[in-house]
This record gives C-alpha cells, sequence and structure tokens, in this order.
C-alpha cells in the first residue's frame, strides 16, 4: 500500500477555473476509488480554514500554519510534509523543488499571451511550469492544443503531457437560486449571458462593443466574473455607458445556474482557452452557445457551437443577431448541446487520471 498525498490548496481558495477542475476531478475520482479494488491511502492535504469538496474515499487532512499565506504554506510546508510521497498537483500551481509530485499545467497562456499577466505573475510561472515539466513524475494538461502548446513552449520532452479532459456535469446538481434573476431585472427580459474574468485574453471589451452594434435594443448583455489585479495586467471594461450590459460580478453556483437556465444563449468571445468550462456548463442545462474559433475552443464545443471570428467585432455582432434572430438555429444548437456535453465527464476524466497514475507506476494496482 501507497501513500499519495494531494495538494488541496484549491479548497482556499475563490472557486474559478483551475478550483473547479480540481474539486470536480477529485470527486470524481474520489467514486472511482469507492468502486475499485485500488489499496492505497489518498490524503488531501488542506490550508487552515480550507473548505475542501465532499469526499468518501480520500481522507481530508487540515495541516500546517499560513504566517506566510497560501503561497508559502504550498511552496515550502508541503514539500516537508510530503517528502518521500507522491504529491498530487490538480490545479495548476505545485511547489517548486519537489521532485515526486504530479503536476496539471492547464495551459501554456503565460507563453502564448505574457501581455495578459503581471510581470511577476508570469515569470513565476513560466519558470514553475518549465521546472515541473522536467522533475515531476507525471504531467498533466486538459486539451490537445494546450499539449501542443506546451510541447512548442517548453520543448520536446514536453511530448510527454498526457490528458485529462475537463467536464461540466457537476452544475446538473446545483440548486439553481432564481432570486438573481429579480435582482438583476431579469425576470421577463430576453439575455445574452457571459462569464469570465477580467482577463484580457476573455475579450470581453470585443464583445461589449459587439453587442452594442446589434439592433435588439430589447435585449441585455449579463457579464459574470471579477477581476485580480495581482494577476492579470490591463484590466478595463466600460460598461457604464450602456444599460442594456449587466455586470454581476462574482456570483454563486446557484445564481450561475439561474443564469445559465433562463439565457436566451450563452457567449464565449475568448480569445485563448485551455479548456473552457463555461460552454460546456451552458449546454449542460439547456443553453444555446456562441463561441469564438480560437483556441481550444472548437475542440470542446465540436458542432455544438456557432462560431465566430473574435477578432473581427462586425463578425461578433452578425453571430449575435442571428442567435437572437434564428429559432431554428437556437433550438438546433440546444439539442446539439445536449449530446456534446455528454461527451465530457468527470467521470472520465478521473478514470483518464487513474490510469496515467497507473502506468507511471504511482498506485498500487489499477481500477477494475
Amino acid at each position: 500500500m501507497r501513500t499519495l498525498f494531494i495538494n488541496g490548496k484549491f479548497a482556499a481558495q475563490r472557486m474559478t477555473g483551475v478550483q473547479r477542475l480540481a474539486a470536480s476531478l477529485l470527486q470524481a475520482l474520489d467514486q472511482l476509488l469507492q468502486e475499485s479494488g485500488n489499496i492505497d491511502r489518498w490524503i488531501l492535504l488542506c490550508p487552515p480554514g480550507a473548505k475542501p469538496p465532499a469526499l468518501k474515499r480520500i481522507e481530508v487532512r487540515f495541516v500546517g500554519a499560513m504566517p506566510g499565506g497560501l503561497h508559502a504554506w504550498e511552496q515550502f510546508f508541503l514539500p516537508i510534509y510530503t517528502a518521500g510521497r507522491t504529491l498530487l498537483n490538480l490545479a495548476g500551481p505545485a511547489p517548486l523543488l519537489k521532485r515526486k509530485q504530479v503536476c496539471m499545467i492547464p495551459d501554456a497562456a503565460v507563453y502564448d499571451h505574457p501581455q495578459a499577466y503581471t510581470s511577476a505573475y508570469g515569470t513565476w510561472y513560466r519558470l514553475l511550469f518549465r521546472t515541473v515539466s522536467h522533475s515531476a513524475r507525471l504531467v498533466l494538461t486538459i486539451s490537445e492544443f494546450s499539449r501542443q502548446r506546451l510541447i512548442q513552449a517548453l520543448g520536446p520532452h514536453a511530448r510527454r503531457l498526457q490528458l485529462v479532459y475537463c467536464a461540466a456535469t457537476h452544475m446538473k446538481s446545483v440548486t439553481p437560486e432564481p432570486a438573481v434573476l429579480e435582482r438583476l431585472a431579469l425576470s421577463d427580459v430576453k439575455y445574452l449571458l457571459a462569464v469570465g474574468s477580467m482577463n484580457p485574453t476573455k475579450n470581453l471589451p470585443a464583445l461589449v462593443s459587439a453587442f452594442r452594434a446589434t439592433s435588439a435594443s430589447d435585449v441585455r448583455l449579463v457579464l459574470v466574473g471579477g477581476g485580480n489585479n495581482a494577476v492579470f495586467a490591463g484590466e478595463s471594461l466600460d460598461t457604464t455607458s450602456d444599460p442594456r450590459v449587466i455586470t454581476t460580478g462574482a456570483i454563486s453556483d446557484g445564481e450561475l445556474s439561474a443564469l445559465y437556465r433562463h439565457a436566451h444563449a450563452f457567449v464565449f468571445p475568448s480569445l485563448y482557452e485551455g479548456f473552457g468550462i463555461p460552454p460546456l456548463e451552458a449546454m449542460s442545462l439547456g443553453c444555446p452557445v456562441v463561441a469564438a474559433q480560437a483556441a481550444s475552443i472548437p475542440e470542446i464545443c465540436g458542432d455544438a457551437a456557432l462560431f465566430f471570428d473574435p477578432l473581427d467585432i462586425p463578425n461578433i455582432t452578425a453571430a449575435l443577431e442571428r442567435i437572437l434572430t434564428d429559432g431554428t438555429l437556437h433550438e438546433t444548437l440546444r439539442q446539439r448541446g445536449a449530446v456534446r456535453v455528454g461527451k465530457f465527464t468527470w467521470e472520465r476524466g478521473a478514470r483518464q487520471l487513474f490510469d496515467h497514475l497507473n502506468t507511471a507506476g504511482l498506485i498500487s494496482q489499477s481500477a477494475d
């Protein structure tokens, strides 16, 4: 029997894409372990005050102190505590100097779009990813697009990167909080929904400009997400000059579920995504998707989205006009989305993760 530790730093952070990846994948892995014959001991190590996902087979342990914050807990405490044992990192960051570990590198954005990040953030992650891509026992990523971009950024040795796909099945179990519709004055209003941080690569200013050019005076554009000045460079989005554009900031999963369920369509204008969970979230709740023809988005959305050129504002406007006026297209995308989202499940991702760990010799036996 072996002991595998899991980096639980994500459980002390605000829920965004990488935290969603780690939490959902871990819950699916927990279920797989319950059903398998694996005899190893799996322990999620959490910093004080963390709120880990509900787990049954995987033990949760709160360890250490944080006089230097979460970053110091991860970089200095975890390598000492897990010395001689395998550490599984699922949310991007990992201890720089630990060798016996598994690391997830979601994308190559800090190499492909360095201008989107602060100098300190970009420099640190380029160093971290380059180091762990050489030293880690196993390195994972979340799409074929990301794998190819990381090979370009990190060199031929990165060809050993293994795929673990994300999913959106978590949204089906979230209880909607419809009060958000009344709070935002959307109860009886047609609206388009977009979800994303203020990262410049999310391309929200272009979406706002394209929406303003539409002829639909009675439609709203709802933007969900927050920003982080310690991470993203050049954050700015002027929505004050158009009352049709509504910004919500960070909201709960229940509120987001309600917005997905009542939106006319979901719009994803991002220039760069390692995977892109929000379009699948929308599809899982019956919301048609309009998305950028960029990065990993076509790989994930397949034939279940209406694509546009994210660098061409008139082209974005035309796509918005079409989804607002073409009822047949709207229903076709809704139906295709229901099929497409079924191809990506957290259970599939957990199985991929388990099999990669088994092939790498990091666990005792394969699941049945």
